[in-house]
C-alpha cells in the first residue's frame, strides 16, 4: 500500500447552462413585447436545465455500489452504499421491536432504501476461501440484540456449522457488495505472533497514556506506579497494506488489588488502538482505554470485513460488537488519522 498522501475530498461539479446554446431570439418587430419573450425563453431554459440537473442527480451512476455484511444464515444486510463521491447510509437500521415494516418483494423496497444504486437482486460475497455470487430471493427481517433488522434472505449456504438464531452477535462469513467491487483481505494475527510482539514497546506506551486520561476524569482503583509497568496482553491483532502498514489492536490489562486470589479482580482496562509501521518506524494513529468491570459487558470487539480501494484512498469495513449491542462501519484509512465515515446502528439493548 502507498503513501495515502493528504488527498482532497473531491468537489462536486456544477453544470452550467451551455454558452453556444441556440436558443431562439425573438424578433424585436414582433408585436409580443421583446422584453416578455425574453422573459419567457430564460424561465423555460431554466426550468428545462432544472430538470435536466434533476435527472441527472437521480439517475444511478455507474460507479455506486452498495456493501452489506452476509450472516452465516444466508441473511446479507446492506449498511453503507457508494455515489462514486462519497459514502451514505440509505438502508434503514435496526428498530424498536413491533416496529419494522418489512417490503412484500424486492420491488416493494422504497428507492430512497437503495440510495445511489437501482434495486439489487444480486450480490457477490468475499469470503475467506473465495468470492461467491448470491441472488436475493426475499426481503426478511431478522433479530438483532433487543431489535429487529429489515434484510436481504439470498440463496447462500454457509459451509461452516449453523448457529442457533438466538445467537449474539449472530455469525457473519463475509462482506457483501452490488454490483462487484475488488474487497481485499485484511490479515488477522495470533496475539503472540512476531508482528505483536514488535507493536508492544509502543502500544505500552500509548496504552498507558490513555489510562491517564481516563484516571484524570473518572479516578482508578490502581495507582500508577502499581499499574504502569505490567505489559498489556494484546488479545486480537489485525494489518493490511505493507508501506504503511496499518494496525488495529485489542488489548487488556487486568487489575487485582492487594490481598484478592489469583483468580478474583478487581478492574480491566481495555484498550484499542491503531497504529502505522512506515520508514520511520512503529507510530500510533489513536489509543483509547476504558476501565470495566471484570464481566467487561461494556466492551465492544472488532470483526474485520475487508478493505475497499477506491481511486487513492482507502476505507476498511469491520463490525464492531459486544454483549448487548453491534454496529458496521467504514473507515477512512489516512496517514494521520484513522475517520469514520459511515456508522450504522445495527442493534442493542
Amino acid at each position: 500500500m502507498g503513501d495515502w498522501g493528504t488527498h482532497q475530498p473531491p468537489i462536486p461539479v456544477t453544470t452550467n447552462p451551455n454558452p453556444n446554446s441556440q436558443s431562439p431570439i425573438p424578433n424585436p418587430q414582433s408585436p409580443i413585447p421583446y422584453t416578455r419573450r425574453v422573459g419567457r425563453t430564460a424561465i423555460d431554459t431554466a426550468a428545462a436545465f432544472a430538470l435536466l440537473a434533476a435527472s441527472l442527480a437521480a439517475a444511478p451512476r455507474d460507479d455506486a455500489f452498495a456493501v452489506g455484511v452476509l450472516r452465516r444464515d444466508g441473511i446479507v444486510v446492506p449498511f453503507a452504499a457508494f455515489d462514486g463521491r462519497r459514502w451514505s447510509r440509505p438502508w434503514p437500521g435496526a428498530q424498536r421491536v413491533g416496529e419494522l415494516t418489512v417490503p412484500i418483494s424486492l420491488s416493494a423496497v422504497p428507492k430512497s432504501w437503495w440510495g445511489p444504486t437501482p434495486p439489487r437482486d444480486t450480490w457477490h460475497a468475499f469470503l475467506p476461501d473465495g468470492t461467491r455470487t448470491l441472488r436475493v430471493t426475499q426481503p426478511d427481517w431478522v433479530d438483532v440484540h433487543c431489535g429487529q433488522q429489515v434484510a436481504l434472505r439470498t440463496d447462500y449456504t454457509s459451509s461452516r456449522p449453523a448457529a442457533p438464531p438466538e445467537a449474539k452477535p449472530y455469525p457473519k462469513d463475509g462482506l457483501a457488495t452490488s454490483p462487484p467491487h475488488a474487497v481485499e483481505p485484511i490479515e488477522i494475527f495470533a496475539p503472540d505472533a512476531i508482528e505483536a510482539r514488535s507493536l508492544l514497546p509502543v502500544m505500552h506506551t500509548e496504552f498507558n497514556e490513555a489510562e491517564r486520561r481516563v484516571e484524570q476524569e473518572y479516578g482508578h482503583p490502581i495507582v500508577r506506579r502499581a499499574r504502569e509497568g505490567v505489559l498489556p496482553t494484546i488479545e486480537a491483532l489485525y494489518a493490511y497494506g505493507d508501506g504503511p502498514r496499518v494496525y488495529y489492536v485489542e488489548a487488556i490489562r487486568p487489575y487485582r488489588r492487594l490481598g484478592q486470589a489469583l483468580d478474583q479482580c478487581a478492574a480491566v482496562a481495555s484498550g484499542t488502538g491503531w497504529f502505522v509501521r512506515d520508514a520511520a518506524g512503529i507510530r500510533a494513529l489513536t489509543m483509547a482505554v476504558d476501565l470495566l468491570t471484570c464481566r467487561r459487558d461494556a466492551a465492544s470487539y472488532m470483526l474485520p470485513l475487508g478493505v475497499l480501494r477506491i481511486d487513492d484512498r482507502v476505507y476498511w469495513l469491520a463490525q464492531f460488537s459486544g454483549w448487548d449491542h453491534e454496529r458496521y462501519v467504514v473507515l477512512e484509512l489516512k496517514r494521520k488519522s484513522v475517520d469514520v465515515v459511515v456508522n450504522s446502528w445495527a442493534g442493542g439493548c
